[in-house]
C-alpha cells in the first residue's frame, strides 16, 4: 500500500505524528500540523455504529461555528488563494459529510477533554483511523487542527496563513469536509478540527 503522509507545524508547541515539533506562535491561537494521505481504492471501511454517538447531539452555537468554517473555506476555494507564495487556482466547493464531521468532532472533543493538542488521539488513533471508524472510506484524506482561536473567521485566517493548512484547504482532490469545534474549560479552550476527504 503506497501512502504519502505529510505534516506541517503551525503555532505554539504542537505534538504531531512522529513527536513534538516547535511551531510559530501567533497572537490568536495555535495552528496544528496539516496531515494528508492518498489511499488506494481497496481501503475498507471499519464502521463502528456507536463511534459517533457522543457527538451527534452538539451545541447549536458549536454547530453554527462549524457551518461558518465550511462557508468560509468554500469562499476561499472558489476565489483562489496564495499558499506559501504559490498561487492556487479556484477549485470546487466542498460539501458537508456527516461522517467526516463525526471524526472531526471526536478529535476536537478528545483534545479539549484530555487537554492535549496533536493529530494523534489520546487512544493513539490517527486522523485516518478516526475517519474510517466514522464510516468514511477515502481515496484522499487530510486533517487540519487548531486551538485557541475563538471564532470561525480567525481560525480560517490562521489556516490560510500557514502553507500546509492552506494547501489542504485549496486541494482540488478533496470533495468533502467535516468540521469539529469544541469548547473546553481547560487548556486552549477552543479546539478545531477539519477532516477533508474524497471517495
Amino acid at each position: 500500500m503506497n501512502r504519502g503522509i505529510s505534516f506541517l507545524v503551525g503555532a505554539a508547541l504542537l505534538a504531531g505524528c512522529g513527536g513534538e515539533e516547535r511551531a510559530e506562535v501567533t497572537s490568536e491561537g495555535v495552528i496544528g500540523e496539516s496531515a494528508q494521505v492518498d489511499a488506494p481504492a481497496e481501503v475498507r471501511t471499519h464502521t463502528a455504529l456507536a463511534y459517533c454517538d457522543d457527538v451527534t447531539t452538539w451545541s447549536t452555537e458549536w454547530t453554527d461555528f462549524e457551518n461558518q468554517v465550511l462557508t468560509l473555506v468554500n469562499q476561499k476555494r472558489t476565489a483562489g488563494a496564495t499558499c506559501g507564495g504559490v498561487s492556487k487556482p479556484a477549485v470546487a466547493p466542498l460539501t458537508l459529510d456527516t461522517r467526516l464531521r463525526c471524526a472531526a468532532r471526536k478529535h476536537s472533543k478528545d483534545m479539549g477533554d484530555n487537554n492535549f493538542f496533536s493529530h494523534t488521539g489520546s487512544n493513539g488513533s490517527t486522523p485516518f483511523q478516526r475517519m474510517t471508524w466514522a464510516g468514511y472510506t477515502y481515496s484522499y484524506a487530510g486533517e487540519n487542527i487548531a486551538a485557541g482561536y475563538s471564532t470561525p473567521s480567525v481560525v480560517v485566517t490562521g489556516w490560510m496563513n500557514s502553507t500546509g493548512h492552506c494547501n489542504n484547504i485549496m486541494n482540488g482532490n478533496y470533495k468533502h469536509l467535516g468540521v469539529g469545534y469544541y469548547r473546553s474549560a481547560t487548556g486552549y479552550t477552543h479546539y478545531w478540527t477539519q477532516s477533508f476527504g474524497a471517495q
